[in-house]
């Protein structure tokens, strides 16, 4: 990315920073479940938009597909990555394949270098807890 882009300045410090973004990205009206990466580079300025990875299919539930996430995060030259995907149902609670996607997400950056530094389920806005769960933060807190 060239430093005139506006996402050149950008830097990532927290989930709601990271949340910011991956909503800018969704559509108004959600009707499929959307994964996204959001690259950056090893101090967690922002190298491109998050990268629409997947969309969910006729039932709306989208793969969380650990090839199609880092062959993009690599192509922008991540060193760090956030991952996210929506919940249109607007509840931001990970499911029990949503945690087992984070662990197997989390193994796969270990073997290719990449630091994974979230998983985020974005909810509603209105939804309590800011309208996100970030898998990071849940796991820290266990």
């Amino acid at each position: 990315m060239d430093d005139h882009s506006p996402f050149a300045m950008l830097h990532i410090e927290t989930a709601a920073q990271a949340v910011e973004m991956f909503r800018a990205a969704l559509p108004k009206v959600q009707k499929e479940e959307r994964v996204f990466v959001l690259p950056l580079d090893g101090s967690g300025k922002v190298l491109t938009k998050p990268i629409l990875v997947s969309v969910g299919h006729e039932d709306g539930t989208a793969a969380i597909d650990a090839g199609a996430i880092f062959r993009e995060a690599l192509k922008a030259g991540a060193e760090e990555i956030v991952v996210a995907h929506n919940h249109p149902s607007g509840d931001p609670t990970p499911s029990k394949a949503d945690i087992a996607a984070t662990a197997k997400l989390r193994e796969a950056a270990r073997l290719l270098g990449v630091t994974m530094l979230d998983h985020i389920i974005l909810g509603s806005p209105s939804a309590g807890g800011g309208g996100f769960t970030s898998l990071a933060e849940l796991s820290a807190e266990d």
